[in-house]
């Protein structure tokens, strides 16, 4: 009773941040999720949105809301990145920002710790700034990775590497308290978070690979060669309304840096031209082979709602700062289906007929 008492306030709060703020949209569907996280002065959208996608998946199986700390994910991920780093003699990313297939891969590995336990903000800072964190390690993995391989000591570069990481996040605890009792980050993503890495899926669409297969996206984050489901876009905006109308947010990987994105306004919507003709897959090629729709930003997907002229918008869940709408944005269907790159969903949103086909 407890868990379906805490599901139901966290979904009323959802709602009566929309209901309220807005006189101009109107929610059709709002899935229940834990509240919203501000990244700050971080390029970490894309562990904070992930992060979020995982607690509200918890939520959809049953588990009690909790908020999970995105900055262990930072932390696991530039270890990973930077050993990736130096085997590619500095040719590989090694920016701040990353994919969401770093935060499931964190998850798989070490687990879970609760944002209240491990926040990644240091004594004596106040909020995320990781300016001089990221410019910091960049600068030492540029001179060990372009070093010489007989020149590079493996144990020392990476405890050089995480004494920065330590410096600017803090130490990331073997074990915790909660609840009066001790846990490794593992059993407690176990215990209280409880989904299954394997489960979830990258969806895309674009025409230069064959569809209804995977295939690796050039796109410069994707540094670990992740493999994405490619569909149609007709079957792409399918599986993106489907999930959302049967309870599965999804998390968003996409371009934010559109003149009419205006996120202080909480509004994220096309050039009027672009906002009156249908987006067609042709129209997603053009833009992602000219590089006018990169991966800048990850926002989490979690609600359809209408304007006044009942036009369909995406409810987004966003971690770059507090706007009129609590930090959510509402974008339109013809900028998603445009400026999106990728969706994160579990396998069992996908419509019956698009798993056939893909035989998963």
């Amino acid at each position: 009773m407890k868990k379906i008492l805490l599901a139901l306030f966290v979904f009323f709060l959802s709602y009566k941040i929309f209901s309220q703020t807005s006189n101009t949209f109107k929610v059709r569907y709002l899935i229940k999720t834990s509240p919203l996280k501000d990244q700050q002065s971080s390029g970490t959208c894309w562990s904070f949105a992930t992060t979020s996608f995982i607690e509200t998946e918890a939520i959809r199986l049953g588990k009690t809301p909790i908020g999970l700390s995105p900055i262990f994910y930072v932390h696991s991920t530039y270890i990973n990145k930077a050993k990736k780093f130096i085997d590619t003699k500095g040719k590989s990313w090694l920016n701040a920002g990353d994919l969401t297939f770093s935060v499931l891969d964190g998850y798989r590995r070490y687990g879970a710790i609760p944002e209240t336990i491990y926040n990644g903000i240091v004594e004596g800072d106040w909020q995320h700034d990781h300016v001089e964190m990221d410019n910091a390690i960049e600068a030492m993995m540029q001179s060990i990775a372009t070093s010489g391989y007989g020149r590079i000591k493996p144990s020392s570069w990476k405890k050089s590497l995480q004494g920065i990481l330590n410096a600017y996040l803090g130490e990331v605890p073997e074990t915790f308290i909660y609840e009066q009792k001790e846990y490794t980050p593992k059993e407690f993503a176990n215990e209280f978070v409880g989904i299954n890495p394997n489960d979830y899926v990258e969806v895309t669409s674009f025409t230069h690979h064959k569809f209804y297969d995977m295939f690796e996206l050039d796109i410069p984050a994707n540094w670990n060669h992740n493999k994405y489901v490619n569909l149609p876009l007709h079957d792409f905006e399918e599986l993106i309304d489907d999930a959302l109308k049967n309870g599965y947010s999804l998390a968003w990987d996409g371009d934010a840096s559109e003149p009419n994105f205006d996120f202080e306004k909480g509004i994220a919507k096309l050039t009027l031209g672009e906002e009156s003709v249908a987006v067609t897959q042709a129209m997603r090629q053009k833009a992602f082979k000219s590089k006018t729709t990169t991966d800048d930003h990850n926002m989490h997907l979690v609600g359809i709602a209408v304007d006044e002229f009942g036009k369909e918008f995406y409810i987004m869940k966003n971690s770059e700062g507090i706007n009129q709408y609590k930090g959510y944005v509402y974008m339109s269907k013809n900028a998603l289906l445009l400026k999106t790159i990728s969706v994160l969903v579990h396998k069992e949103a996908l419509p019956r007929e698009i798993r056939l086909k893909l035989k998963i």
